[in-house]
Parts: structure tokens; C-alpha cells; sequence
């Protein structure tokens, strides 16, 4: 009996890795999407519409499921939230995407990537997203482990998924800061102008260094024993 029981909990502790490393790499899709739209910004110099700003809010909204799951372990109303994240950006994006091909004339907002424009790709993302997240819902292997996720733990795979954790959290706070030149204190506008961009090179140069500040956090809070320790 206590052998079935181990091996038992040995497959389920499997399960959860499993789960995590999802997690991290869903984490880590977003902040793909998320790099894209801002080297748009700050690189090529394109500013986002009021849309465009409900479509990041959602991706950020998005990434706080896995972000959960990651610090506190599995659960399903982690997931949950993501999905109503993804429905709100969905919304966003399906009536961008209807905007646009109302006029036969219309050339889109902003560039096309890979023949589809990012308000199409956000689509495309939280259509995926809601279906991925209803089959990890199936999955109850991982809710029934009790884990009690990353926080505690002093491996490589902590500082991946801290470093996508924070990352998304710097994201969040460059697009805050950037919407208020922007908009200010009031309505956006519908149709920005642009504004000089940092180019192509200092847009990812952009991008990237908000991944490595985000790798050098991760590293710091692991290195560090006193920081998220049990109890604190």
C-alpha cells in the first residue's frame, strides 16, 4: 500500500512539474506578444490606440494565472481569471478587427506582421489562450498535489519563472508610464500620432533590457535565502 501511495505521489509531483513548466512557457509567450507591441512603440514610434491599450491591459490580465499558479500553486480560479482576461481582450480585438474590414479600403492600424496585424494576433492569442486554459481545467492531476508552488524553492527553474513573473510586472509599469504623455490625465485619443522612436536596434535594445533588469531581480531574490522564505 505505501508503495502504490509513493508511486502515486510520485506521478502526480510529475504532473505538476509538468504543469509548471506550461505555465512558464505560456508566461513567457505572452511577454513575446507583449515585446512586440512595445518595440512597436518605442521603437518604431507608433503609438497605441485606445484598442490597442484595452488589448495589453488584457495580455497583462492574461499573464496573472500563470503568474498565481507559479507563486501559490495550482488552482483552478487561477485559471479562471485568465479566461475572463482573455474574453475582455477578445472583445477588444475582434472590434478592432471589424473597424478595420468594414471598409474594403481600410490598410489596417499599424504594420502588418506575417501578413496579419498585432490587433489580429491578439486575437488569435487569447483564442488560444481560452482553449488552453479550458484543457488544463480538465487536467485535475495538479489540483489534487497541494502545491504550494515556487516561492520556496532555490533552483534554475525559479529564476525562469521569476524572471517571467517580474519581467510582465515591468512591462506593466512601461506601459503605464507611457500611456500618460499619451493620453494624460483624460480620454486617448482615437488616432495618435506618432512619435520619434528609439529605431528598430533601440526598440529591442529596449525590450531586451527590461528582460535582463527582470533576470537580474530573479537572480537577486534566489540568491538571496531571507527573501519569500516560509513565514515571511
Amino acid at each position: 500500500m505505501n508503495i502504490v501511495s509513493t508511486a502515486e505521489r510520485a506521478f502526480v509531483s510529475r504532473e505538476t512539474q509538468i504543469a509548471r513548466i506550461i505555465n512558464v512557457l505560456a508566461l513567457f509567450a505572452l511577454i513575446g506578444v507583449l515585446a512586440g507591441s512595445l518595440h512597436l512603440q518605442l521603437g518604431v514610434g507608433e503609438q497605441p490606440c485606445p484598442l490597442c491599450l484595452i488589448q495589453r491591459s488584457a495580455m497583462i490580465g492574461l499573464a496573472i494565472g500563470p503568474v498565481m499558479n507559479l507563486l501559490w500553486g495550482m488552482k483552478p480560479g487561477h485559471y479562471a481569471l485568465s479566461i475572463l482576461a482573455a474574453m475582455v481582450g477578445g472583445a477588444g480585438s475582434t472590434r478592432q478587427i471589424l473597424l478595420h474590414i468594414a471598409d474594403p479600403n481600410d490598410p489596417g492600424y499599424g504594420p502588418a506582421v506575417l501578413g496579419y496585424h498585432l490587433y489580429t494576433w491578439a486575437f488569435i492569442t487569447f483564442a488560444v489562450a481560452i482553449v488552453g486554459c479550458a484543457f488544463m481545467l480538465l487536467w485535475n492531476k495538479p489540483f489534487e498535489s497541494q502545491d504550494t508552488g515556487l516561492r520556496f524553492q532555490r533552483s534554475w527553474f525559479r529564476i525562469a519563472a521569476l524572471t517571467g513573473i517580474i519581467w510582465v510586472f515591468l512591462d506593466l509599469l512601461v506601459i503605464a508610464i507611457s500611456v500618460l504623455p499619451e493620453c494624460g490625465l483624460g480620454m486617448c485619443p482615437d488616432d495618435p500620432e506618432n512619435i520619434t522612436g528609439a529605431g528598430n536596434v533601440g526598440g529591442w535594445l529596449v525590450v531586451l533590457s527590461i528582460g535582463l533588469l527582470a533576470f537580474a531581480i530573479a537572480v537577486a531574490i534566489v540568491a538571496d535565502r531571507k527573501v519569500l522564505k516560509p513565514g515571511k
